[in-house]
C-alpha cells in the first residue's frame, strides 16, 4: 500500500534520527579533509594559524586511492551462448548501448573517480538512474552520500530512498517560481530583507509508489508530488563491508590521528617561536640594556648572560614519527605510494609487502563498485525499454577503444534482457604488467581461453571486433604467403619447360594494383582472375590443365597428364654388389 504524505514525513525523520551517529562521522571526515579542523575541535587552532601546517594525509590518501580505484571497468553484455553469429551481434549491440549510457553520463570523464572517492570517504557509492527526456535516454548520476537515508527490506532490496540537503533560497526560487511567496517570508512574519541568502532544507523521497519533494523548514511545504510511473526505485548502492550494521568510511578513525598530528605540529612551532623570542638573563651588575639586534651589554660577569629557551624532550620528535606511522596504518596508505621508501626495504619482496595492503583495498573496492554499476546499467536498460521502447535511436561513442555508430530500438534490441557483465579484470588490484604476465602463464598452460584472456585485459578493447580483426589479419597473411609461394614456383616452372610469362604478368599486375592502393584481397582476385573463353570455345577447354574449371585428366599415364606425373626408376649397385631398385612418383600442378 502506498504511503501517505504524513507517513512519508515520519519515515524520513525516523531514518534521520537512526543515522545521527553516521551523519556526525560524515561531517567530521568532510571537515578534516577540507582542513576545517576548528569546526571538529573548537579552539584547537590559534588565531594566527587558522589552518593546519602539515600535509593533509587523509585527503591525499583518499584522492590517490580514488584515482587508482576509479578506473573504468570492462562492460560486456555476453549472452548465455556465444556460438551463433546472431547471439554475437545481439551481444555486441547491447554492449555498445551500455557503454553509450556510461559515456553520456560522464562516468568515464571523472565521475567514476568521484564514486570511488565517496566509497572510500563515506563507505557508500550511490548511482541514481534518472530519465533524460531531452535526449531520450537514461542518465547515471553519482550521488553524494551525505544526507542520504536508504531503506532496505529483509532481502537487502532498496525499499525507499531519501535525500536531504540545504540550498540557498534564491536558487530554489529560480528552480520553482511557485515557491517565491513562501521563500520570501520568514518565521517572524513577513520580513523580506535578506531572504535570498537563507539556506532552505530540502527533502526528496521516493519509493516504488510515490515521488515527493518538500521543505521541512517551511511547514513541510510540498514542492512536487507525483506517482512513480516506473514502479521501482532506480538507485544502485554499493556499501563498504563492515563489522556491524553501521556504514563506515575508510578514514573515520584515522581523522583523529590527523588532528593530533596537526596539533602536535603547532605545538612544535610554538616551542620554536618561544626559543627564538626567549627572555634574556643578565647578572645584577648590568644597569643599562640596549634593545634590538647586535646589542652591547657591559658586565663583569659575561658568563651570566644567557637566554631562557624551552627545551624540547627527544620523546617529542619520536611521538611525531609515531603519529605519522599510525596515520598511514589507519588510512591504509603505504609509504611507497608517496615515493618515500626506507633503504632497508628497497627489495622486490619489501616493496611487495608495502603495497600488499593497498592492493587488497583496491581489489575489494573495485569489486563492490563493479557490482553497483552493474545494477545501475541494468536499471538503464529497463528504463530505456519502458519509456522509449518503440523509439528508434542513433547512438555514437567508443566501445573499448573502437568508435561506433549504432541504430537500435529498445524493445527490439533489449527485448527484456537487462543482464550486463561489469568487471575490472582477472588481475584487479594488480599493476597491468603483473596482471598480463599472470594471464599469459595461465593461457600458456591452457587453463583459460583466448576469449576470457581478452575480456580480462587491463585495457579497453572490443573483444568481438578485435577477434574479427585478428582473423582477417591471419587470413591476409596466409593469402600473401600463398602468392609468395606462387612467385617462388615460377623459376621451377620455367626449368620444366613451362611458359613463365603468365605467372610473371600476374605478379606484375598484382604489384601495379597494390601501388594504386587497391586492397590486397581485391588485387589478388583481379590479378588471378581466369581468362574469359574465346568465342565459340567450351569454357571447360579454355582453362589450362590444373586451373579451376579445367577438365579432369582421363587415364593414359604420363601422356594424359601432359608430363605432370613423373616416374623415375632409379637402379644402382650398393657397395656389396647387390642390386637396389627404388621408385619415386612426383606430381606437379600449377598453383
Amino acid at each position: 500500500m502506498a504511503r501517505t504524505l504524513e507517513h512519508v514525513i515520519r519515515t524520513v525523520e525516523s531514518l534521520r534520527r537512526a543515522s545521527a551517529e553516521r551523519d556526525q562521522r560524515y561531517n567530521n571526515v568532510h571537515d578534516i579533509r577540507s582542513g576545517d579542523i576548528d569546526s571538529v575541535i573548537p579552539g584547537s587552532m590559534p588565531d594566527a594559524w587558522p589552518k593546519p601546517i602539515v600535509a593533509n594525509l587523509i585527503d591525499t590518501s583518499a584522492r590517490d586511492t580514488a584515482e587508482v580505484m576509479g578506473t573504468m571497468p570492462s562492460i560486456n553484455c555476453a549472452v548465455g551462448s556465444m556460438t551463433s553469429d546472431r547471439a554475437k551481434k545481439f551481444s555486441s549491440k547491447k554492449t555498445k548501448i551500455a557503454n553509450y549510457y556510461v559515456q553520456c553520463s560522464g562516468l568515464a570523464a571523472g565521475r567514476q573517480v568521484v564514486a570511488a572517492d565517496m566509497y572510500n570517504t563515506y563507505g557508500m557509492a550511490i548511482y541514481c538512474v534518472e530519465p533524460d527526456f531531452d535526449n531520450q535516454r537514461p542518465h547515471i548520476r553519482v550521488e553524494n552520500p551525505m544526507g542520504v537515508y536508504p531503506e532496505f527490506d529483509l532481502f537487502g532490496q532498496l525499499k525507499s530512498y531519501s535525500k536531504i540537503w540545504r540550498e540557498p533560497a534564491i536558487h530554489l526560487a529560480a528552480k520553482f517560481p511557485s515557491l517565491m511567496r513562501q521563500l520570501q517570508s520568514n518565521e517572524t512574519g513577513g520580513e523580506r530583507v535578506g531572504w535570498e541568502e537563507r539556506e532552505i532544507e530540502v527533502v526528496k523521497y521516493y519509493d516504488a509508489d510515490r515521488i515527493v519533494m518538500y521543505l521541512p523548514m517551511l511547514g513541510n511545504t510540498i514542492v512536487s508530488m507525483m506517482d512513480n510511473p516506473l514502479k521501482k526505485v532506480y538507485v544502485s548502492i554499493g556499501k563498504r563491508p563492515g563489522f556491524d550494521s553501521q556504514t563506515r568510511g575508510a578514514y573515520d578513525d584515522a581523522g583523529w590521528v590527523q588532528l593530533a598530528k596537526a596539533r602536535f605540529a603547532l605545538l612544535g612551532m610554538e616551542s620554536a617561536e618561544k626559543a627564538v623570542r626567549a627572555s634574556m638573563v643578565v647578572p645584577r651588575d648590568v644597569t643599562h640594556m640596549q634593545v634590538g639586534d647586535d646589542k652591547i651589554i657591559r658586565t663583569d660577569n659575561p658568563a651570566g648572560v644567557s637566554f631562557v629557551a624551552p627545551q624540547l624532550p627527544p620523546a617529542a620528535f619520536q611521538q611525531g614519527a609515531a603519529l605519522e606511522q599510525e596515520l598511514r596504518v589507519g588510512a591504509r596508505s603505504p609509504e611507497g605510494r608517496s615515493g618515500n621508501i626506507d633503504a632497508s626495504v628497497i627489495t622486490g619482496r619489501g616493496v611487495e609487502a608495502l603495497m600488499g595492503g593497498f592492493n587488497t583495498v583496491i581489489t575489494t573496492g573495485q569489486t563492490i563498485l563493479a557490482e553497483a554499476l552493474k545494477r545501475a546499467i541494468s536499471l538503464c536498460f529497463e528504463m530505456d525499454e519502458k519509456l522509449w521502447g518503440n523509439k528508434k535511436k542513433i547512438v555514437q561513442g567508443s566501445v573499448q577503444g573502437s568508435p561506433f555508430e549504432e541504430t537500435y530500438t529498445p524493445k527490439k534490441d533489449i527485448a527484456g534482457d537487462y543482464t550486463v557483465d561489469v568487471t575490472y579484470g582477472f588481475g584487479a588490484g594488480d599493476d597491468p604488467a603483473r596482471a598480463v604476465v599472470m594471464m599469459l602463464q595461465l593461457r600458456g598452460d591452457q587453463l583459460i581461453s583466448r576469449d576470457f584472456f581478452q575480456r580480462q585485459l587491463p585495457m579497453e578493447i572490443d573483444v568481438i571486433e578485435m577477434q574479427a580483426q585478428i582473423d582477417n589479419e591471419q587470413l591476409l597473411d596466409a593469402l600473401k604467403q600463398g602468392v609468395m609461394g606462387y612467385a617462388q614456383a615460377i623459376p621451377q616452372m620455367a626449368m620444366q619447360g613451362q611458359d613463365p610469362s603468365e605467372g610473371l604478368s600476374r605478379m606484375a599486375k598484382l604489384v601495379d594494383l597494390r601501388a594504386k592502393g587497391t586492397p590486397i584481397q581485391d588485387a589478388i582476385l583481379k590479378a588471378f582472375a581466369p581468362k574469359p573463353p574465346a568465342p565459340g570455345q567450351n569454357p571447360l577447354e579454355a582453362a589450362p590443365p590444373g586451373q579451376p574449371g579445367a577438365p579432369a585428366p582421363q587415364g593414359g599415364g604420363q601422356q594424359q597428364m601432359q608430363g605432370r606425373d613423373l616416374q623415375s626408376l632409379l637402379s644402382g649397385l650398393t657397395g656389396e654388389g647387390k642390386t637396389n631398385m627404388s621408385v619415386r612418383s612426383q606430381r606437379q600442378a600449377p598453383i
